[in-house]
């Protein structure tokens, strides 16, 4: 029986109420041989950049990512910029910038280059026209002179009618003869496509399955708008086609236009790439995920310092049943859901998202966006980039003592590079702190790493970790308010007394500067003062410490601020509470 042997969930993701409005179909995986993987695979990630990359971009861009290293294929970045209105200066630079920064490496595309370039629609333009022309000369599309007041008197004309079409078609029938004269005339035209209304089937979706045309509209659809650009149907027919893609991969939202893309293809002679569309990402209310109602902005994540191994694992999980992935490659795990209705089998590094990604597997139902799930995941990217994911005894309980010791000894060598990357920027967060920029223990690496192994357990983020260990370097100001009122809950009589002793006991050389024995002393104070609570006397020696209420074990803060800044501290504390009693 083969073991798990790595750090996987098995909870599927919460799905939206709000689900799909296209009826269930059956699933179906890639059409070749049975279990076999396409060969030559050739992928596509194509937005446009009308602004930052959303949360559903990235997404479309990462299982594009995931299916091509799985299947020993290629992607490529391609821009879609033929809507000069909705152009946002700086797009394109942020959209890879956020690719980079997911790790998500195209293999041809803006920036990169390749053997179908420009990868840029804008630059292609000249190609469009000419495909264009290529369906007006075989009379698969025509020019369309209709003024715009003449589309809404034809728009109203069809609603009154009751259909939903927004063109009847009139300037199919003009003679050759009307559309020279109406050229050489100066009237501007748009370039429509000759949809076929007997058409009533496609191949099948790879993800919605089997069906109808989806939206069933026959309506004659522009290729060539007036100022000579394209449409979206035409350039990515064009381009998919030229730039041999062998799979579109995209959002769901495109699923009313497969019919026309269907027919282009048809029209042109050429066979279709097949087609997958991705559910759609939604709140946890099942409300559509918009920019107005909460972070869509890959960027933000990365500002509010989430790792973007942590987003990346987040987000494949988001219409991946990768509960059943880890059921067909590994004989046995063990359920297992925390307290939190988190699991660590919902851990993945890129490598085993793309080992595990099975497109058969991808359903069309959408997925809410939990940030909570995301913050957990965060938690273990760090412990897993810090080597720290195998001291978690509820971790170790959950794959097994044996499978533990193995891989521990395993990941501490390949998270060496990871953790010092992740130790640095720790670093650097502390050097940028007003309060401890001139602390001379800021050059102490071994003083940051045991703070580091202390905070990191603790820590959603990295960027929350050093605020929250100023006080490693700087001692408390008993005078400050806060500091003040933690004081007032405490009894003075314990603080007095536990603190002489325990100074007393910790200053003598004699005594072991290791956590036990620090505890040991600690506990024995206690008994001496025959407290009945032990957390008073631990309350008072947080408080002489660092002045916070909460913080790691004070045996453990102890050891790590060394023997002469514990006594210091604990110096300074007592003196200030007896002066506060002389008072």
């Amino acid at each position: 029986m083969r073991t798990a042997t790595r750090s996987f969930r098995l909870v599927s993701p919460r799905l939206c109420r709000l689900h799909s409005t296209h009826a269930s179909h059956q699933h179906l995986a890639p059409e070749n041989a049975a279990g076999a993987v396409p060969q030559n695979a050739r992928l596509r990630f194509a937005p446009s950049p009308t602004g930052y990359l959303h949360l559903g971009g990235l997404r479309t861009a990462l299982f594009n990512h995931l299916l091509a290293r799985k299947w020993g294929g290629k992607w490529l970045l391609r821009i879609e910029d033929t809507d000069r209105s909705r152009l946002v200066p700086g797009s394109v630079d942020a959209l890879r910038s956020a690719l980079e920064w997911a790790g998500l490496d195209y293999d041809e595309g803006v920036g990169v280059g390749g053997p179908c370039g420009p990868y840029t629609q804008s630059e292609r333009t000249d190609l469009y026209r000419e495909h264009a022309k290529e369906l007006v000369d075989n009379g698969h599309a025509y020019e369309c002179f209709c003024t715009p007041d003449e589309l809404a008197a034809i728009r109203a004309s069809l609603r009154a009618q009751g259909t939903r079409q927004g063109y009847d078609g009139r300037c199919r029938h003009l003679s050759r003869d009307e559309v020279r004269r109406n050229k050489e005339a100066g009237r501007p035209y748009v370039v429509r496509f000759k949809m076929d209304p007997k058409v009533t089937s496609m191949p099948a979706d790879l993800i919605f399955g089997q069906g109808q045309p989806i939206g069933g509209q026959n309506e004659d659809f522009i290729l060539l708008k007036s100022d000579g650009f394209p449409t979206y149907h035409l350039a990515s027919v064009v381009d998919d086609h030229l730039m041999g893609i062998s799979h579109v991969f995209r959002g769901e939202e495109w699923l009313p236009s497969v019919s026309k893309h269907h027919q282009l293809y048809s029209a042109f002679g050429w066979t279709p790439p097949q087609f997958g569309h991705l559910p759609l990402l939604c709140n946890e209310d099942g409300t559509k995920l918009s920019k107005r109602s909460g972070d869509v902005d890959v960027a933000a994540y990365e500002r509010a310092g989430y790792e973007p191994e942590a987003l990346v694992n987040f987000l494949a999980l988001m219409g991946w049943d990768h509960h059943a992935a880890l059921e067909q490659s590994v004989d046995s795990l063990p359920y297992h859901v925390r307290q939190d209705q988190n699991s660590y089998f919902e851990v993945f590094s890129m490598p085993q998202l793309i080992q595990a990604f099975d497109l058969g597997l991808v359903n069309h139902r959408r997925a809410a966006v939990s940030r909570s799930k995301l913050d957990f995941l965060n938690k273990m990217t760090l412990r897993r980039k810090a080597g720290l994911m195998w001291d978690d005894p509820e971790f170790l309980a959950t794959v097994g003592k044996d499978v533990g010791a193995n891989e521990a000894k395993k990941a501490q060598e390949t998270a060496k590079e990871e953790r010092g990357q992740l130790i640095a920027r720790f670093t650097e967060d502390l050097k940028a702190l007003p309060e401890v920029k001139d602390s001379p223990r800021l050059n102490d690496a071994k003083f940051i790493e045991n703070i580091f192994n202390i905070e990191l357990p603790r820590a959603t983020k990295l960027n929350e970790m050093a605020p929250k260990s100023a006080y490693f370097f700087k001692g408390p100001n008993y005078d400050d308010a806060e500091v003040g009122a933690f004081f007032a809950k405490l009894k003075a009589t314990t603080y007095v007394e536990g603190l002489a002793q325990i100074m007393t006991t910790l200053s003598s050389p004699s005594l072991a500067w290791d956590m036990d024995s620090i505890d040991s002393v600690i506990k024995q104070t206690a008994k001496d003062l025959k407290l009945k609570k032990k957390s008073e006397l631990m309350l008072s020696l947080r408080h002489a410490l660092t002045g916070e209420k909460s913080g790691p074990m004070i045996a453990e803060l102890m050891w790590t601020l060394g023997r002469e800044e514990t006594v210091r501290r604990l110096r300074a504390g007592r003196s200030w509470v007896v002066a506060k009693l002389r008072e």
